[in-house]
């Protein structure tokens, strides 16, 4: 479970940013928040509003990123940059960035900070918050830091037991945790298979489904390619297509063998005359199409209880279909392990069915900084107000100004 988590200088926020999951005791009473094992309480759904360009997709880029960094960072080449980009103007783009994650795995609240630059992780450190009888104490498990006078780390890891060799296969664009994992050291495992079973459909350059990059029909097929090997997961995504396309019955995917590997044919079926008709899937609408990808990240998500982090999460869908995809999460039917879900979003009229404790507001100032802000930090906001006609009104700002 995603607490909460930072950053500072990455990418169009310059000034450190907190994006908060956890609620205090003035929220109400709803299936849109639950309780962890720690005693913390946690909002299901934080929404990311504002203008085009304020910087939506940067703030969901952080947890992507942390992910790639914390587990997949080990499989880089000792010599590639780390892939990130820090303020582009002004002193701050020579500057590292700051990242910070708050996190619960079996009653462990965790936090996982890191200093990087492109070249090199400068800070790393990884702490650990215990619960008990209502007493709060934290203890640091390790850290690292890049000592620049002897060229090296000066590492502490005596809290974490790490494994014979470890030191000989750390590198300077790598994670503690990725590497530690390569050893089967066991906390690392735990910490690293937490962090893969993220789902997202945020990449570096932004939005994978952005029909300006080529990645839309890879993800269509990388959905398919999943559909075709979770037949469970499959049967739960014609459920709700059926339900969200009438003339939709379900989809046939078969697996066709070619000489350089497989090739995926893929029918949609329809019901005509009370009868099976099959139709090349490339003939579905985009909404249909959309729906095939968002899907597998949602239904995995909830099957796992992990986070979905999704950007355009209403691209080519009905105001009304988001609303039903939103209520997967919120309602304890089809979400009993309190999966989470991260999202920006178009869909306005979504506003009306949130908490001003599930609503980020991002806009960028005059600078081209981003900056956000949860809807409850705004004062005088009422818990009773229509946040949905306010918004559209510019009250709380993040709306573009024509």
């Amino acid at each position: 479970m995603i607490h909460s988590f930072s950053c500072k200088n990455f990418y169009s926020f310059g000034e450190e940013t907190t994006l908060n999951f956890v609620v205090n005791n003035n929220v109400p009473e709803n299936n849109g928040y639950f309780m962890t094992p720690s005693g913390i309480r946690l909002s299901k759904v934080e929404t990311v509003i504002g203008p085009n360009a304020s910087g939506k997709t940067n703030l969901l880029k952080i947890l992507p990123f942390l992910k790639w960094l914390i587990i997949d960072s080990f499989n880089a080449k000792p010599e590639d940059p780390i892939v990130v980009k820090s303020f582009a103007f002004g002193e701050a783009k020579n500057e590292p960035t700051y990242l910070s994650v708050v996190f619960e795995i079996d009653e462990k609240v965790y936090t996982y900070e890191f200093v990087i630059t492109k070249e090199k992780i400068l800070n790393e450190e990884l702490k650990l918050t215990s619960f008990v009888k209502e007493k709060k104490s934290t203890k640091k498990i390790f850290s690292r830091n890049w000592n620049e006078k002897e060229n090296r780390y000066d590492f502490d890891g005596e809290n974490f037991e790490l494994p014979k060799g470890f030191e000989n296969l750390l590198r300077t664009n790598a994670s503690v945790i990725g590497t530690a994992a390569r050893l089967n050291h066991a906390e690392s495992k735990v910490i690293a298979k937490y962090w893969g079973q993220i789902e997202t459909n945020v990449v570096e350059a932004g939005w994978i489904g952005d029909h300006l990059l080529p990645n839309s029909i890879v993800q269509l097929g990388e959905a398919f390619n999943f559909f075709s090997e979770n037949s469970v997961l499959k049967t739960e995504a014609e459920k709700l297509l059926c339900r969200f396309d009438l003339g939709l019955s379900g989809f046939e995917i078969k697996k066709e063998k070619k000489e350089n590997g497989f090739s995926l044919n893929v029918q949609a079926t329809h019901l005509f005359n009370g009868q099976k008709q099959y139709l090349p899937v490339q003939y579905e609408s985009s909404g249909t199409k959309q729906l095939f990808v968002l899907l597998k990240s949602i239904l995995v998500a909830l099957e796992k209880g992990s986070i979905a982090v999704i950007d355009e999460f209403d691209v080519n869908l009905h105001p009304e279909m988001v609303i039903a995809l939103y209520d997967l999460f919120v309602q304890p039917e089809t979400n009993p392990k309190n999966a989470q879900l991260f999202m920006s979003t178009h869909s306005h009229i979504l506003l009306s069915k949130l908490d001003k404790y599930q609503i980020i507001l991002v806009e960028k100032n005059e600078n081209g900084i981003s900056e956000a802000w949860r809807l409850d930090e705004v004062s005088d906001v009422r818990s009773d107000e229509n946040y949905y006609s306010k918004y559209l009104a510019g009250t709380y700002g993040a709306v573009p100004k024509i």
